[in-house]
């Protein structure tokens, strides 16, 4: 048994699980006679008679070989050496992700290899690990990283509410699969403003969460004074300086001006909000079509406004509510949603409930199929 002299943090000795080595010139059936000592053993190491690793003898082979018929036999005198088996080799210092990426060439020409070797820097034996092993760890790390993009991504959607005499601002979300691309922001302003927004940013899973970190850090550092326009060609700029082009987000961009009555807005690229007004639905359309945030490396925004009325209440939702399935196939659509809405607006209930119970009702056992999010901000009035 070989135990690595030093195990470093992150280094692809933290993950060998079989330590257990052989001498080339071992006899083949006093090793196989060990090895029936040892079950849970399914790989040896096996060592030249300068002590250094040469490759691997595989315990399936073996016993298969000696378990044919006259098979001890025929093995009576044979050696190690004649079943060794030559592995890739790796310094036991290398981080884990880049014995991954060397291993992605070896995909292709080397589908039969299952053990990997390690060795010290002076090529003495320090273990062996299998797919199997490299796998499960780097499925553990993604999980873990999931789950904890997960809990930021909950913080930062924490606090999800203004509530005032003269407006209402609530917005809720709730991912697909633990981190979601959907992202919402509330900020009542130093100067009694107030700026909210939803965005639906592309793809899923952690890229998504760091695209919605720089997003909230970005919102919650920026000077409004500078104005909307400012602010949303600041985020193009930095979503496509970060990731290149290779993500992008859709968004309803919002700023309330109390003292005037009005609702200065801008939809980039998103096309998913309705103002309800009088009990009459009516979408919220511009003038000029904007790109979504990041797909471009300029943009001009253009700004849209509406003077509020009393009861005036604007709806801003993503396409996972309106495109959710049910077991036959069916979508809940648009016009379940405006029935929800107007519901919830008539019952006196919470927007955020009624909407999040009803979409539940409609696809029954048929998982959540997509991020759903939604935003509304209702002015009561000065």
């Amino acid at each position: 048994m070989v135990r690595p002299h030093k195990r470093y943090p992150n280094a692809i000795s933290t993950i060998a699980r079989y330590f257990m080595a052989v001498s080339a010139s071992d006899r083949l059936l006093d090793v196989a006679d060990e090895l029936q000592r040892h079950p849970d053993v399914p790989v040896l190491g096996v060592l030249d008679e300068h002590q250094r690793f040469c490759g691997v003898l595989e315990r399936e082979r073996l016993f298969t070989m000696i378990g044919k018929p006259f098979g001890r036999d025929v093995f009576q005198r044979s050696i190690v050496n004649e079943l060794v088996a030559e592995v890739p080799l790796f310094d036991s210092r290398t981080g884990i992700y880049e014995v991954a990426q060397q291993l992605q060439a070896f995909t292709d020409t080397a589908r039969d290899i299952h053990y990997y070797g390690l060795v010290s820097h002076d090529g003495e034996f320090e273990g062996i690990f299998s797919n199997i092993d490299l796998h499960e760890f780097l499925s553990r790390m993604t999980q873990e990283d999931i789950e904890l993009a997960g809990r930021l991504q909950a913080r930062l959607l924490d606090q999800n509410m203004i509530e005032r005499p003269d407006c209402v601002v609530q917005g809720w979300s709730r991912p697909a699969k633990g981190v979601g691309g959907d992202f919402y922001y509330v900020q009542e302003l130093r100067n009694g403003n107030v700026f909210a927004t939803l965005c639906d940013v592309s793809g899923k899973g952690v890229a998504a969460s760091l695209v919605v970190s720089l997003l909230w850090g970005m919102l919650r550092a920026y000077e409004y004074r500078r104005g909307l326009r400012e602010l949303l060609i600041d985020l193009n700029t930095a979503i496509v300086n970060t990731f290149h082009l290779e993500k992008y987000l859709t968004g309803f961009f919002c700023l309330y001006e109390p003292q005037k009555k009005f609702l200065i807005y801008a939809d980039m690229g998103h096309s998913h909000s309705i103002l309800l007004r009088n009990n009459h639905i009516v979408r919220v359309k511009s003038k000029h079509t904007n790109l979504p945030i990041g797909v471009d490396i300029s943009i001009t925004p253009h700004l849209s406004g509406i003077l509020l009325k009393e009861g005036d209440t604007l709806y801003v939702y993503t396409d996972g509510i309106t495109e959710q399935e049910n077991s036959e196939g069916t979508e809940f659509g648009e016009d379940r949603l405006f029935r929800s809405l107007l519901g919830a607006r008539r019952e006196q209930k919470s927007v955020c409930e009624v909407v999040s119970r009803a979409v539940d009702q409609f696809r029954g056992t048929v998982p959540q199929q997509d991020d759903m999010s939604l935003l509304y901000f209702e002015y009561k009035g000065i």
